[in-house]
């Protein structure tokens, strides 16, 4: 686990690392508020502990608690404030900032050690419940809520930064008669099974996501005009390997709607991208029920230009 020691006392930031590494952890460095900001967001995707020196030019560990706090980063940053500031008022001062935890100076090694690893455990909790919000227990991919925010978020991007975004909406085929002939359990393992194949043929940085029932949403980032390509894998990936239920072998199929977004840069508002979303997804719909409708196990694609 890396942690971002800021301390302005080279001295000081030196004791700090050996004592963190001794206790098994990465450190990152910064010799004030300001570096360590712009250290932060930079890495802000893998710091997840921090221990902040109050006193420092330029911006204090009180104000750096608070930019913390502010900023955008969906990971939660534990933060311990050092100080050889006392007085309760400064303990309180330095926690309603947004500080997790504050240690005095001189420090003792092994309390430090100590703290750091509570922040581990609170960060440990943290991470699980963000799971549980945003995982769908069957399948274990996104659920529906995630799956759409992850879609808002990457029409965002895509707005910002003039790319595009891919879009598959698929459905298993004839999936109720599964239900019907071998149970609602046998049916949960096609599911899950079928969420496993599905994330075999993504890249990592793509999202896959239970969008209800047994349709599932697939949002590709700088799709590069593959989403067609992406989208025949995926039915390759199902079709080409029977399933087994109840020791039986089981071909299925699935049915996809597929489109692709480029969006040329732009300011964008928070109605606008509710609009886009709403639209892709119908686009999506539209050509999933028209591969549905043309004999299922197949991919159509409908054009998008906003």
């Amino acid at each position: 686990m890396k942690v971002l020691v800021i301390d302005d006392d080279p001295v000081s930031r030196l004791i700090l690392r050996r004592t963190l590494e001794r206790g098994g952890f990465e450190v990152l460095e910064a010799s004030d508020g300001l570096e360590r900001w712009e250290l932060f967001q930079r890495h802000s995707e893998e710091i997840r502990l921090a221990v902040v020196d109050w006193v420092m030019p330029g911006i204090d560990g009180v104000e750096l608690c608070r930019r913390v706090r502010s900023s955008a980063s969906e990971q939660y940053v534990y933060v311990v404030l050092l100080s050889a500031k006392q007085e309760k008022r400064d303990i309180v001062t330095g926690l309603e900032a947004g500080a997790d935890d504050y240690i005095g100076k001189p420090f003792e090694p092994a309390e430090l050690i100590s703290r750091m690893k509570v922040g581990l455990r609170i960060i440990a909790l943290e991470q699980r419940l963000k799971e549980l919000a945003t995982t769908d227990p069957l399948t274990k991919v996104l659920n529906r809520r995630a799956i759409i925010e992850r879609l808002r978020e990457e029409l965002h991007r895509a707005g910002r930064e003039d790319e595009a975004v891919g879009v598959i909406l698929l459905d298993i085929d004839h999936f109720k008669a599964v239900n019907d002939r071998y149970g609602h359990l046998e049916g949960d393992r096609v599911l899950a099974e079928t969420a496993e194949r599905l994330r075999g043929g993504l890249r990592k940085y793509d999202a896959l996501g239970r969008y209800g029932g047994e349709e599932f949403l697939v949002v590709i980032p700088q799709p590069k005009g593959h989403t067609v390509e992406v989208a025949e894998r995926l039915r390759c990936q199902i079709a080409a390997t029977p399933y087994r239920l109840n020791k039986e072998p089981l071909a299925l199929t699935i049915s996809l709607g597929a489109t692709e977004v480029q969006l040329p840069p732009f300011q964008g508002t928070d109605q606008g991208t509710e609009a886009l979303l709403e639209e892709v997804l119908k686009r999506a719909d539209a050509a999933l029920y028209e591969a549905k409708e043309g004999g299922r196990n197949q991919v159509v694609f409908r054009g998008f230009a906003p």
